[in-house]
């Protein structure tokens, strides 16, 4: 979502919030009418909303509504949190709680999803709301990243496994490739660590019950 921020603040750089209001009366004047553009009508509907801080009316009013738009990764981060919060920190970049840095001069504003409290050994888990295969480079670097800066030798990616995989523990390689030395150490280590989601349950109460099950699972692995 910050990268999309982003680059609607890149192509407009000669807005001012001051000009909202300006911004609103002109859309409002001259909506979109020519048929090629037709699809930009409702865009830019929706724009307006936003504007001017409205909301579609769920099962009021003329506007059909045709989904609602949530956060899924952000509910799945939290869900995870009920479930370990009181073995990890759980810094919050929504509300802005439990921020760190990475340099000194308050420079380098990171929030990894959680922090173990037990600082020997510590560990940093990320919940990270994809497939398995999914997690790729990116969140390798993330992560290999917060745990340089906490001394950590253990991270975790905390996802929602719904195939029955085991754990995939990957550990981290020492060496170059020019000079040939490239060998897997033996005291850093990223784990995908599955919470596993029932998928065979009848009704919503065996699947509560099945759920309970395997969230006591999932977190048995940080009280070992």
């Amino acid at each position: 979502m910050k990268d999309e921020v982003k680059l609607v603040i890149d192509a407009t750089p000669g807005y001012e919030p001051y000009d909202r209001q300006k911004i609103i009366e002109q859309n409002k004047k001259n909506t979109v009418r020519h048929a090629y553009f037709r699809e930009y009508l409702a865009l830019q509907r929706l724009c307006l909303l936003i504007l001017r801080h409205q909301r579609h009316q769920i099962g009021t009013g003329a506007r059909q509504i045709y989904g609602i738009l949530f956060d899924g990764a952000w509910l799945w981060e939290e869900y995870i949190n009920l479930l370990i919060k009181d073995i990890f920190y759980h810094p919050m970049n929504k509300s802005g709680k439990g921020a760190q840095r990475l340099f000194d001069g308050n420079v380098g504003l990171i929030y990894p999803d959680f922090i173990s409290r037990n600082s020997e050994p510590r560990i940093i888990a990320d919940a990270k709301y994809k497939l398995l295969g999914n997690i790729g480079n990116r969140d390798y670097l993330q992560v290999l990243a917060y745990m340089f800066r906490f001394d950590a030798k253990a991270g975790y990616y905390l996802y929602p496994e719904a195939e029955g995989s085991d754990d995939l523990k990957l550990w981290l390689n020492r060496g170059s490739t020019y000079e040939k030395n490239v060998v897997p150490r033996d005291d850093i280590s990223i784990t995908k660590h599955g919470l596993k989601i029932p998928m065979d349950a009848q009704n919503y109460s065996e699947f509560t019950a099945k759920m309970k099950v395997q969230e006591q699972e999932f977190t048995s692995v940080f009280y070992a």
